[in-house]
């Protein structure tokens, strides 16, 4: 397959993550379209997309996936269709249930998780998940190949899997990031002096809080409510920080120590990435220098 002489149609590419496919793919001279419910949409209805594209893209909020899915399968006989969601579980088992109700459309389905957002300068180092295929080995081939070409990472990841990891790598992190972030406004010191004496290790967090509580709120909610497996993740964060409070409380030093040496070996693996984070802590301080 060729995407440059394909016609691609993104649902949802007016913001955010599908307006940056939209300007992907026309970068590699490729046909790309959007619908949208705002004003500057390129087609009257979402259907109508779908009967003008080869390949459907839906780039639309997690909550909105399912309803968006079967709004357009019934247009998507003989085309590719392609789902750009962050949780995969109930998106596929959706797109399962279309198949067995509407028998006679035939689609070829690709479901990817691009690892970035629409901020990104370049490709290079990202990383795009392929989570399941129904047909459409020649479609994820051609991506593979193009995201590959452009210095992007790319690798497969079964869809239960995928949730499972995500459960970790995105609503583990959110969660630590936002009760994190509402801890320090609650304890309601200057921000300016907070960030006086965060050194880059410190300053770091603060970056990353800041990044986070200034997006929309509505991706995180759908990503921390709609992936069943970070409830059990942050049950066991909620385990873990009481279990750290009491330790703390009790002003027991030995079982702090304890505490933290028993998961040195979990992380002993990963000692590569304190060269990593001195590198970080690095250009952090040379950034933060230029101000």
């Amino acid at each position: 397959m060729e995407l440059i002489k394909q016609k691609i149609g993104v649902v949802g590419g007016s913001q955010g993550l599908g307006s940056w496919i939209v300007k992907y793919f026309r970068s590699k001279g490729a046909d790309a379209r959007f619908s949208s419910r705002k004003e500057n949409s390129e087609f009257d209805s979402n259907l109508q997309l779908a009967d003008w594209a080869d390949i459907v893209v839906l780039a639309v909020p997690i909550s909105a996936m399912a309803n968006v899915m079967e709004e357009v399968f019934p247009a998507l006989d003989d085309k590719y269709l392609i789902d750009v969601c962050s949780v995969k579980k109930f998106v596929i088992e959706k797109y399962l249930q279309l198949r067995q109700v509407y028998t006679e459309v035939l689609p070829k389905y690709c479901s990817i998780h691009p690892m970035f957002s629409h901020r990104i300068k370049s490709f290079d180092g990202n990383v795009v998940l392929f989570n399941h295929n129904d047909g459409a080995e020649d479609l994820e081939d051609a991506l593979k190949k193009c995201f590959l070409e452009d210095g992007g990472v790319v690798k497969d990841v079964q869809y239960i899997k995928h949730d499972k990891l995500m459960g970790l790598v995105q609503g583990l992190n959110h969660f630590n990031v936002f009760v994190s972030a509402k801890t320090m406004a609650r304890f309601d010191e200057d921000f300016e002096d907070i960030k006086s004496v965060a050194s880059p290790p410190y300053r770091i967090f603060i970056v990353f809080y800041t990044r986070y509580v200034l997006q929309n709120p509505l991706l995180y909610a759908d990503i921390q409510m709609r992936n069943e497996y970070v409830y059990e993740v942050v049950r066991i964060f909620r385990d873990e920080m009481n279990r750290l409070f009491d330790i703390i409380q009790t002003r027991d030093r030995d079982q702090f120590m304890e505490y933290i040496m028993e998961m040195q070996g979990f992380f002993g693996q990963n000692e590569g990435d304190i060269e990593l984070s001195s590198h970080l802590m690095q250009k952090l301080s040379q950034k933060l220098e230029e101000k």
